[in-house]
């Protein structure tokens, strides 16, 4: 999924008629596989797929399974795949498994009408009624084997400009559930993914169409700092998505944690390696939620309203990833123009979460404090010419708003401040009135906008269906 920057470099209008088509589109993540399945709606997980409720979010954290649940609750019935005495006869018998009912596979489609304004030093443009049908298309497949293991993956499908289309594997998962010990205590999580590290506020679970770029998008890279945020994906901040090892689980209900390792941020090596060099980069994050269903679906002693989009909670979290980029060259050029090379030595973000829920409001953010030891060196001999620490800094505050199921809001504010000091701080503002067409049809009306030059801005009228 291309990452929305303040240049709004993708572009088009919302027409006369964008007042009727509200909607959003995330890259993923409402599945309708599980709807089949139990034979229930979407709106039992999600306020707004793909944003997850609270019985959702512990659906999720469980690998796909129903807190507490029975065979009674499972439409599809699973295909068995050995007797269950075989299991205590682990190893003389092969351990017995299940497969879905039914295909566990799934279509996201989106469709986008845009218009977009950007100005920059080579002048002011404005691209109108730019039809992208489709935008995007995704494929997905998720489900359980058995009470212990469950695997997502999603093909993503784009069309470009000029009419040639990518296909890329955006997540290819397998989880290990309830592995030993209590119940969603060690959970375990390999593959492509979006690690749990940012559970709550990356782009796949927003009820937003545009991401917060201020956190995944921002290039800490450049000759005297980083200055803004790249389509590229060379040196981001934090990775979108990663190939990563994962424990996670909850303990005691309320204290969710995850540790992770993963491959190192950056492009990829020689000989067609995927890691950049031998490292690798690690990740933590430890949640208490207060109030509120728990982590894992417990309700016990709590008194919930009757709409499950509502509770009285708040959740607290902290979290962290370093990394070693060393090894690996950047191309930047000094205000002259002069060519150099660059790595990003040993980098660390460190940050904190939050997330308030009150009746039909949740109001969330996360910010993160960077850290990046950059060594500038010369282009033809790559001797080290300085090793400098830049520091920087990228939040955002978010609010949710069910003014009925059908019908519901959000707005956005994001603030980074960029390494190299002679950038000014960017802001921008994202506005979204969603509303349900159906179940699972869903219109948006979208506007982004840079707080600092009104000739940068984005409004996106989308159309997603998943089935």
């Amino acid at each position: 999924m291309r990452a929305r920057t303040f240049s709004m470099r993708k572009a088009g209008l919302a027409l006369a008629g964008a007042a009727l088509l509200l909607g959003t589109a995330l890259p993923v993540r409402a599945l309708p596989i599980f709807a089949r399945k139990y034979q229930t709606s979407c709106q039992t997980c999600h306020s707004i797929f793909p944003k997850l409720n609270p019985f959702g979010e512990a659906f999720r954290l469980n690998g796909y399974h129903l807190t507490g649940e029975t065979e009674e609750q499972i439409k599809q019935k699973p295909v068995s795949m050995g007797s269950d005495a075989y299991a205590r006869m682990w190893p003389e018998m092969v351990y017995p498994s299940s497969l879905p009912g039914n295909a566990p596979v799934a279509l996201n489609i989106k469709m986008a009408d845009l218009y977009a304004s950007s100005h920059d030093d080579t002048g002011h443009t404005i691209v109108h009624n730019d039809f992208q049908f489709p935008q995007e298309a995704n494929l997905f497949a998720a489900g359980t084997m058995g009470d212990h293991f469950s695997a997502m993956a999603e093909v993503t499908y784009e069309e470009s400009p000029d009419g040639s289309g990518s296909v890329e594997i955006e997540h290819a998962r397998l989880d290990v559930i309830s592995a030993f010990g209590p119940d969603h205590l060690f959970n375990f999580r390999v593959g492509k993914l979006a690690p749990n590290l940012y559970d709550g506020f990356q782009e796949m679970w927003l009820m937003t169409d545009n991401g917060v770029d201020t956190l995944f998008t921002y290039n800490p890279v450049g000759f005297s700092g980083g200055t803004g945020l790249s389509e590229e994906g060379a040196g981001v901040s934090l990775p979108q998505r990663t190939r990563a090892i994962e424990m996670y689980g909850v303990a005691a209900h309320r204290l969710f944690y995850t540790v992770g390792v993963s491959s190192p941020i950056g492009p990829g090596g020689a000989n067609g390696s995927f890691n950049n060099n031998a490292t690798k980069d690690f990740y933590a994050r430890v949640d208490y939620k207060f109030g509120g269903m728990g982590l894992d679906g417990d309700t016990a002693g709590v008194k919930l309203p009757p709409e499950n989009w509502r509770e009285t909670s708040f959740r607290l979290g902290v979290f962290g990833y370093s990394g070693d980029g060393s090894g690996v060259d950047f191309d930047v050029t000094d205000p002259d123009g002069n060519a150099f090379k660059m790595q990003q030595m040993l980098f660390k973000r460190v940050g904190v979460f939050g997330s308030l829920y009150l009746g039909n409001l949740n109001l969330f953010g996360a910010g993160v404090h960077g850290t990046d030891d950059l060594s500038l060196r010369d282009a033809e001999t790559g001797a080290e010419i300085s090793l400098d620490t830049r520091t920087w800094d990228a939040w955002f505050a978010q609010a949710d708003y069910v003014i009925t199921p059908v019908f519901q809001v959000s707005a956005r504010y994001e603030n980074l401040r960029p390494a190299d000091p002679s950038v000014d701080t960017l802001q921008s503002m994202n506005v979204n009135f969603s509303v349900l067409v159906r179940a699972n049809i869903k219109l948006m009306l979208e506007c982004h906008r840079d707080l600092h030059d009104s000739q940068n801005y984005q409004i996106a009228t989308v159309l997603r269906a998943a089935f």
